[in-house]
């Protein structure tokens, strides 16, 4: 273990060991998303264990932790001999996909007024219940049982997300400016629908965390592969679990001052900062069935806004 390590990653790697219980399945799915999956998206099992074992992690628990990621069809497992490849299924990797939209993207900065309305009282409570889940996962809001609201939210991927349900003849979409009507309703569907005290609170402790760690690695002239990588993934592991639940709300409807803003920018400099030795050290410690795992596509560069590469 290098010095560099022991005076930057150390502490997430402790805090990570601290938490009960270890969610060990959901630090893969961070790994799979952020390294694996632009690379090709297919690992070697035995890549997984040793990238964790500095973590206190044994064999045992991140076999136990893929195969749980199996059965909830997110990865499947291919047996070549002796040794297991993991890969996305075709649910996992359209779930990748949005959710990597979600996290990397550029944070909203135009509202044209408009609400997205979605109105489900043609559906059984089930039913209801299974559209609730999957749209809360586009950052809609609840406003009672049977209507659900997002602002300026992309129809497109919204009707996708109906007809894969099977319900989109049996919904009704609204989308419009309801200002002149009500003028009190934007920040009376905030209050109901999104829990932003929450997420700030959230938001909070994330910049408290890893504020810390880009003091430090801004002082560095170069950084440890391994330590850069270990940085990385608890950076996205953490910044994903409040990201996933922000429905990314327009500026007009935030609270002043808003700290999803200030973990996107560290985020976004401390992700720049480490990405490419942390890519050599997925390079040298990570493989799939035909050995190395394949240089990132061109998408991945344009996380963030554009990654420096220079």
């Amino acid at each position: 273990m290098s010095s560099s390590k022991v005076s930057t990653s150390a502490p997430l790697l402790a805090a990570f060991a601290a938490t009960k219980p270890l969610r060990t399945g959901s630090l893969i799915v961070s790994i799979f998303g952020d390294c694996i999956a632009p690379r090709g998206g297919v690992v070697w099992l035995g890549s997984l264990i040793q990238v964790l074992e500095p973590l206190g992690i044994s064999h045992r628990v991140v076999r136990t932790a893929a195969y749980r990621l199996v059965q909830d069809g997110i990865l499947i497992n291919e047996q070549r001999g002796r040794e297991s490849y993991y890969s996305l299924t075709e649910n996992g990797r359209r779930e990748f996909d949005e959710a990597t939209a979600r996290i990397y993207a550029l944070p909203e900065d135009e509202w044209d007024g408009e609400w997205c309305l979605v109105f489900t009282h043609g559906l059984p409570v089930e039913a209801r219940q299974e559209v609730r889940r999957d749209l809360a996962w586009l950052g809609f809001g609840q406003l009672n049982s049977d209507t659900l609201a997002h602002p300026n939210l992309d129809q497109a991927r919204l009707l996708l997300h109906l007809d894969r349900l099977q319900v989109r003849d049996r919904c009704l979409v609204f989308r419009g400016n309801l200002e002149a009507t009500a003028p009190d309703l934007d920040a009376q569907v905030i209050v109901d629908s999104w829990n932003l005290a929450g997420l700030e609170q959230a938001y909070g402790a994330y910049i408290d965390q890893f504020a810390p760690i880009l003091k430090s690695v801004r002082k560095q002239n170069s950084l440890d592969p391994e330590d850069a990588f270990y940085i990385r993934t608890f950076m996205i592991h953490e910044y994903r679990k409040t990201l996933l639940r922000d429905p990314k709300l327009p500026e007009q409807l935030l609270p002043r001052s808003w700290k999803g803003h200030t973990a996107y920018q560290l985020t976004r400099e401390l992700y720049r900062l480490v990405v490419l030795p942390s890519e050599q050290f997925v390079d040298t410690a990570m493989r799939n069935e035909v050995g190395g795992l394949r240089p990132p596509g061109k998408s991945f560069f344009t996380r963030f806004g554009g990654l420096i590469t220079e």
